[in-house]
């Protein structure tokens, strides 16, 4: 303990009590500071949240915010490098949830559709699969990469969500964020209230990076249902909780602070993640 404590010198039964009493009282000090962090944090998670958010968030800003997707210049992946296996986080709707859903998955999507909207405006549309497939194509091989620690290689290939929105037309003045919807619903609510759907929201950049796409194939096939199906979000910049499966609408809109808990997200509104998904 002298030398942990004191780096060497002179062993005596003084400096030996000394150093006890320093380690013992750091050890203590580390134990009482992680509980009343504990008990702090999990008193009110969104204010734990704006706290270590807008502190990582300086290290985002001065490293990695401005990192930017290869795209068509990334020739990491091939493939060759598909993965036999894609692990998912959550489950498909169930008939309690999106009957519609179920009943469009049961009859090859017929009838299924998938809103457009300009909520600055009060104006949609509504495309069903056939109508995205009619949309221009892109594809690309990608690595998934969870926080959880499993990662999955595949070609995922959909429409850009830039062509998606055109759809609508030219972007809506005071449009700032992009927020996809699920048919799905959350699988626990922060508060504990009914579940509602799933829903994340990306800013303007992101959603125009060549690998942002609503993605209907994976490897060549329709996206599995426990995957996403018909449709999903692929943000590969950004974690998956940005991957919003089971689309049933994306907006335009002002601010997401107007949605939902007004955090950006279902994960966000749930305190787990940071508006910033950028991996």
């Amino acid at each position: 303990m002298v030398n942990m404590v004191f780096g060497g010198g002179e062993v005596t039964t003084a400096r030996a009590a000394q150093a006890l009493v320093i380690m013992v009282s750091t050890i203590v000090a580390v134990a009482v500071f992680w509980i009343f962090l504990s008990y702090w944090s999990l008193a009110d998670r969104a204010r734990a949240q704006r706290f270590t958010a807008g502190i990582t968030e300086i290290g985002r800003k001065l490293f990695l915010n401005r990192l930017r997707p290869l795209g068509a210049a990334k020739k990491a992946y091939t493939d060759d490098d598909i993965s036999e296996f894609h692990w998912t986080n959550g489950l498909p709707p169930t008939e309690e949830e999106s009957p519609l859903w179920v009943q469009a998955r049961d009859n090859d999507w017929e009838g299924l559709t998938i809103t457009l909207r300009d909520d600055i405006n009060d104006v949609e549309t509504q495309l069903t699969v056939d109508d995205l497939r009619k949309l221009p194509r892109h594809s690309y091989v990608a690595t998934h990469t969870c926080m959880q620690g499993w990662s999955a290689t595949s070609r995922w290939t959909g429409v850009r969500l830039t062509d998606l929105m055109d759809v609508l037309g030219p972007r809506p003045e005071g449009a700032r964020y992009l927020l996809a919807e699920s048919y799905g619903l959350a699988q626990k609510m922060y508060d504990n209230r009914p579940r509602e759907p799933f829903y994340a929201a990306i800013d303007l950049e992101t959603m125009a990076e060549e690998e942002s796409i609503l993605a209907y194939e994976r490897n060549g096939h329709p996206v599995d249902n426990h995957l996403g199906g018909p449709a999903r979000l692929r943000v590969e910049s950004n974690h998956g909780y940005k991957h919003v499966k089971w689309v049933s609408r994306i907006m335009w809109i002002h601010d997401y602070a107007d949605y939902g808990d007004g955090r950006g997200g279902t994960r966000e509104d749930s305190a787990l993640q940071a508006f910033n998904g950028r991996i």
